[in-house]
């Protein structure tokens, strides 16, 4: 019988898009696989769970730690019926071609125009992320935002989650004269980075995706929060071997949205730009660091599926 998987959304747009792209990549590589529990309305993208789905489906947790190659084997082994994404899965490995998703996620219709090399589109997220949401995550340093300018000598584009805050007044004083473009909507927003030459993506998994997806000619990236294998080294989102992206060191910091870490932001700073050589260090060093937690997952995954079809 087909396999069925049921995805349990985690988090905003983003997140969800990454757990849908998982679990696609679940799916072609077992040959055959239906997917449900997926919504994402602003793609056309929802399956309700069928009704005879399993009471009792193979769970897989671990968050990032799920193998969407392992759990292919599993399926193509016979080994499983239905299971449930508890995860997220943020690895590279566990994605398909970045054309895969093209067409699942296609915005053709969507009224939004990107931006041409003179400028550089900087995504700003602000909102929840200024407080202390979740230490992972919180706003780039200017100095980040600085290099970016100076290194790509094009004209500054602030487009995202710009409001009254500390954050937005701060950029806007220091930046004066470039453009700032409010938020126009999740969708748009996303199409807008889609389409643009040059984007310098934030913390955020909806930035990061906008700039995967897209057809840009350049990708920079700070190695912030949850983009930096040292203070996560279980997430893995730095596509090294495409020549699109610039990597930026920074410092790993837990965001807590005290009066330190908002003076960090305006610290000046140099931020190192890693080659694809230093990239695949850190991700090795990451791998190294996770391998007894990546080790028992796949133990346990591997035992429950024993037990027989869900």
């Amino acid at each position: 019988m087909t396999a069925r998987m049921s995805i349990r959304p985690l988090g905003n747009m983003g997140n969800q898009m990454l757990q849908y792209m998982f679990a696609l990549s679940v799916g072609d590589q077992a040959g055959k696989m239906e997917i449900f529990g997926q919504n994402l309305p602003l793609w056309n993208i929802k399956a309700p769970v069928p009704p005879d789905f399993s009471p009792k489906p193979l769970i897989f947790r671990g968050q990032n730690y799920i193998d969407a190659t392992q759990l292919a084997n599993l399926i193509r082994a016979g080994k499983i019926r239905d299971c449930e994404m508890h995860g997220l899965g943020f690895q590279m490995s566990n994605y398909g071609t970045r054309q895969r998703y093209e067409a699942v996620f296609n915005a053709e219709t969507v009224d939004a125009v990107g931006y041409g090399p003179e400028h550089v589109v900087i995504n700003v997220r602000g909102a929840e992320i200024l407080d202390r949401k979740h230490d992972d995550y919180g706003p780039v340093p200017l100095s980040f935002i600085d290099q970016v300018i100076k290194t790509s000598g094009a004209k500054p584009v602030f487009m995202g989650q710009l409001g009254d805050d500390f954050y937005s007044q701060r950029l806007r004083e220091r930046y004066a004269g470039s453009i700032f473009q409010p938020s126009r909507g999740a969708l748009i927003d996303f199409e807008v980075l889609r389409r643009s030459h040059q984007i310098a993506i934030a913390v955020s998994t909806f930035s990061w995706v906008a700039a995967w997806l897209s057809k840009a000619q350049i990708i920079h990236v700070p190695l912030s929060g949850l983009l930096n294998p040292r203070q996560r080294p279980d997430v893995d989102l730095l596509p090294e071997n495409d020549e699109r992206y610039r990597f930026y060191e920074c410092t790993p910091r837990r965001w807590t949205a005290s009066a330190e870490d908002i003076e960090c932001l305006w610290a000046p700073r140099q931020h190192q730009q890693l080659d694809a050589a230093q990239i695949r260090q850190l991700k090795a060093a990451a791998r190294r660091k996770t391998a007894p937690a990546r080790v028992w997952r796949s133990i346990r995954t591997n035992a429950r599926a024993r037990l027989g079809p869900t």
